[in-house]
């Protein structure tokens, strides 16, 4: 089967979903998660093999594939959406471990629900490093998807041969403890974004890599793994995944708009609401609002991907205009849910579907690499050739 054709099974798969993440998708909220009933089909249906490196047993195909797929499981369930559209990508940051890992999370070819722990989300955390073991003690926060992943990417600072760095290290799910009444928040309360804990964790070196070195798209995964993928920047790679989500579930809110006016007569009118010429014209503009979002966002990851595969070398201005693009995206699109929520007002019912998805997409856009100001400032200070500030997620 060729590429393109195993692209369309894959989100025609991801299409048939939706009835039954729309039943499944209420009881996340309240258990705090999404169950595993609904993580085994979405591994069943092998959207955790997309990102998956071929040399890995994995697909080997493009993330935008990754997040057009997304899209349709948006349209049944946003907290399903969110975990799918960030841990999916994940296992090709699971490839640029040494192989010797990769033998670990990709046993015999299996898929991996890897998650990460990289935005800043550690809280006492301590870590000593004896040569060939880390080990590490303290809590993480925003563990997305930890109740149904098989590994976590953990972001710490450690001293390394009297050097202090930061080191992503990999570490099996079974050794965390999961903090469930953790997790109590207005919006995306189905991912189950927990509290996690690690007590003397011990972490083999071969399970390590340089955060900086990674930056620099060094890293010893790539003995490996040759997919044009392992030569895009990571930041201009993750702060997408958190934009896709946000694009995907904008279309989840569309279909329930246009439920919502297929049957609803305005309070002060007699008419149906589909009459209304107004209606019908901010239906309009917010539907092409999301198209241009997404569009903007398939358009970005095919052109990273395609100048990766012809061995060009992105630029400071390249990776900061990808993570501007992907802010601007996202507020594009909730501000397209935002009409849409105004215009069947009354229709907002407490504990609903239009309810959950106007809190879950308000969370996502939140996220701090979405953060619009920050993202175009750093845009315009690489587009003037002036110096970014350090640490700059780019």
């Amino acid at each position: 089967m060729n590429k393109a054709a195993h692209a369309d099974m894959l989100i025609a798969s991801a299409r048939e979903m939706i009835p039954f993440l729309k039943e499944k998708g209420p009881q996340h909220d309240i258990d705090k998660r999404i169950s595993n009933e609904v993580a085994r089909k979405l591994r069943d249906n092998g959207f955790f093999r997309i990102c998956q490196s071929r040399e890995n047993g994995g697909f080997g195909l493009r993330p935008s594939v990754l997040w057009r797929v997304t899209r349709e499981v948006a349209r049944g369930d946003s907290a399903s959406a969110w975990i799918l559209s960030l841990a999916g990508l994940h296992p090709w940051v699971g490839g640029m471990f040494s192989p010797q890992a990769q033998d670990e999370v990709f046993k015999d070819g299996t898929d991996a629900v890897i998650i990460a722990l990289t935005g800043n989300v550690g809280r006492g955390v301590d870590v000593q490093f004896d040569g060939s073991h880390f080990t590490l003690n303290g809590k993480w926060t925003y563990a997305s998807g930890i109740d149904v992943a098989d590994w976590a990417a953990v972001l710490v600072e450690a001293e390394v041969e009297g050097r202090k760095g930061r080191y992503l290290l990999l570490v099996p799910q079974s050794s965390f403890e999961i903090d469930d009444a953790s997790w109590n928040v207005l919006g995306l309360r189905g991912t189950g974004s927990k509290d996690v804990y690690l007590k003397n964790e011990k972490v083999p070196v071969h399970r390590c890599i340089s955060w900086d070195d990674l930056q620099q798209l060094k890293f010893p995964g790539s003995a490996r793994n040759k997919d044009p993928m392992y030569q895009i920047p990571h930041t201009s790679l993750f702060v997408m995944s958190v934009a896709a989500a946000v694009a995907a579930v904008g279309h989840g809110m569309l279909d329930l708009y246009c439920d919502a006016l297929q049957r609803r007569i305005p309070v002060g009118l007699n008419h149906a609401q589909l009459e209304d010429r107004f209606s019908m014209a901010e239906l309009g503009k917010a539907a092409s609002r999301l198209d241009m979002a997404f569009n903007q966002l398939m358009h970005d990851v095919d052109e990273m991907y395609d100048r990766a595969e012809a061995g060009y070398a992105f630029t400071i201005a390249d990776r900061a205009k990808y993570r501007a693009n992907a802010a601007v995206l996202s507020e594009v699109v909730m501000e397209s849910v935002n009409i849409m929520v105004r215009n069947i007002g009354g229709s907002l019912l407490p504990n609903g579907p239009i309810e959950r998805c106007f809190r879950d997409i308000h969370s996502m856009a939140s996220h701090f690499l979405l953060q619009t100001n920050h993202a175009a400032e750093l845009y315009g200070r690489a587009l003037m050739g002036l110096e970014l500030p350090p640490n700059a997620r780019i």
